[in-house]
């Protein structure tokens, strides 16, 4: 089936997270005013070059910007239409730490279509701005476990990740005996993770497939 293209969402997008005007994203990429805002209304895209200097200027891959996260989706909670799911807390969105159990009334509501997917989720509240561009700092984040190796999903996937039984969320990129963990963020100061697997082992825990951003916490757990 064929990626929908989304290039023109995804422009704006970052520049209002990034708290860009029209103008001061064109000045970054060598571009005019008139020409984002064409971007912006999809009446026109720019040549890949183009492309690829806003994906660096925005910490993000070039797919992420053509193709948006069409995996990752951010859906309202209808109340009759949701399952409660426990979470865990410290799920780290920066450098490796140790996951915390809540109190056994910390629930999160989840739609019911992921629960009809027959997979096992986790769910987990997110400590830190290492994936902001997509996931906010203090968020809570569903995964699933994956039916198949790590090394299988596609590149890019952003996962939960176990490494000597610390944890963290990041973006994954593997490449033989290497693990990258690469942040998503507007912090330019968190750095990827970088592991050897023959020295370190990694657990995904599972992939993302849904988050509730902060704002929208406090109405929606119990």
């Amino acid at each position: 089936m064929p990626k929908n293209i989304q290039f023109g969402k995804m422009v704006e997008r970052y520049m209002r997270l990034n708290k860009l005007t029209m103008k001061e994203l064109g000045e970054k990429v060598g571009r005019g005013e008139s020409t984002v805002s064409m971007w912006i209304s999809n009446k026109s895209t720019p040549p890949m070059g183009i492309v690829q200097k806003l994906a660096d200027l925005f910490g993000v891959t070039t797919d992420t910007m053509i193709y948006g996260d069409d995996y990752l989706e951010e859906i309202p909670i209808v109340f009759d239409d949701y399952f409660p799911l426990h979470y865990s807390t410290n799920l780290s969105a920066g450098t490796l730490e140790e996951l915390l159990d809540a109190e056994p009334d910390a629930v999160v509501h989840v739609p019911i279509k992921y629960q009809m997917m027959k997979k096992r989720l986790h769910a987990f509240k997110v400590n830190g701005t290492s994936m902001n561009n997509v996931i906010a700092d203090g968020s809570i984040v569903v995964c699933e476990d994956i039916s198949s190796t790590y090394t299988q999903l596609k590149d890019g996937t952003i996962v939960v990740v176990l490494v000597d039984g610390l944890a963290t969320v990041k973006r994954l990129y593997v490449r033989d005996n290497q693990v990258t963990l690469m942040p998503d963020s507007t912090d330019k100061s968190h750095l990827p993770i970088i592991i050897n697997t023959d020295n370190q082992a990694v657990l995904v825990a599972g992939r993302v497939i849904w988050h509730m951003n902060p704002d929208d916490i406090a109405d929606k757990i119990y």
